[in-house]
């Protein structure tokens, strides 16, 4: 399993090749994807650490947020874009895939509010409909079934074949309720929580876009309408256009879902992350 300090030294030597020279790298953040600032360059290397576990080609996920953020870029949409210092392209080092990005310094530590988010994921989407290459449907839950696949040390025999019911049985009842719908899969963020919507001194900007995939806009919302820290009628209000309401309670349970085996992954080498994962798990026991 990477570590951060074998991630920083590979983002570092990564980066030096490319000529983005870093006398200080910052950790800004370690989750899914360990995440550097290349001090005193304005880049930022997004290094694959627990997504390589659960993703063996992690260098296609990596790569479609890359082309997409550049798309997304061009037409003007208010996201985070791939570093002008590198090739747009997946980097490899040291054992370690990344990619890089601009450095936006943050303005605030705040989180949007659902008036925020929801609209914005509303204008972000109408943008996404033209992007012109095809994506894999509903991507990230394909890491449901390659987490259950080997052990882990939270999650007793009984976790494993329960939480295995609930993925079957969810993804029968988002098949149902997708049959027949027309028109309802687009481009998606994948993963459209508050916290990959970032605060800057030119306003909010998304970024993130490593679980983009095509699937109703239910999956998207189910994000921003899941999260304790907001009002989830208020995100669908702001958001304005017709949900299929339907598809977003299958969503919203197809999401915490997922979000229960990534904690349980992240406690594997967080232990601040342990308690949270004890707890989505918990939800999940009969």
């Amino acid at each position: 399993m990477s570590t951060p300090d074998s991630a920083v030294r590979a983002a570092v030597s990564a980066a030096a090749a490319l000529g983005i020279h870093s006398a200080e790298p910052t950790v800004l953040a370690n989750g899914a994807n360990m995440i550097v600032h290349l001090r005193p360059a304005p880049a930022v290397a997004k290094v694959a650490v627990s997504t390589a576990i659960l993703r063996p080609n992690v260098a296609a996920w990596l790569q479609r947020e890359i082309d997409l953020a550049g798309f997304l870029t061009r037409e003007g949409a208010p996201v985070l874009a791939p570093s002008p210092d590198a090739p747009a392209t997946v980097h490899h080092a040291e054992g370690h895939v990344m990619s890089f990005w601009r450095y936006l310094p943050p303005s605030g530590s705040g989180r949007p509010d659902e008036v925020t988010i929801g609209s914005m994921l509303r204008d972000l989407h109408s943008v996404l409909r033209h992007y012109p290459r095809p994506m894999p449907e509903l991507a990230p839950l394909g890491d449901i079934p390659a987490f259950l696949a080997e052990p882990h040390a939270l999650l007793t025999s009984d976790d494993t074949a329960a939480l295995g019911e609930a993925f079957a049985r969810l993804s029968a009842e988002l098949a149902a309720e997708l049959d027949g719908a027309s028109g309802q899969n687009q481009v998606l963020h994948g993963d459209a929580g508050p916290g990959n919507l970032m605060a800057t001194g030119t306003g909010w900007v998304w970024h993130d876009f490593e679980d983009t995939c095509s699937g109703p806009v239910a999956w998207d919302l189910a994000a921003p309408t899941t999260s304790r820290r907001l009002d989830g009628a208020r995100v669908l209000a702001a958001y304005a256009d017709p949900v299929d309401p339907g598809q977003l309670s299958v969503c919203q349970q197809l999401r915490r879902l997922n979000m229960t085996i990534w904690y349980a992954l992240f406690a594997e080498r967080l232990p601040e992350q342990r308690q949270r994962a004890v707890d989505l798990l918990a939800t999940w026991r009969s």
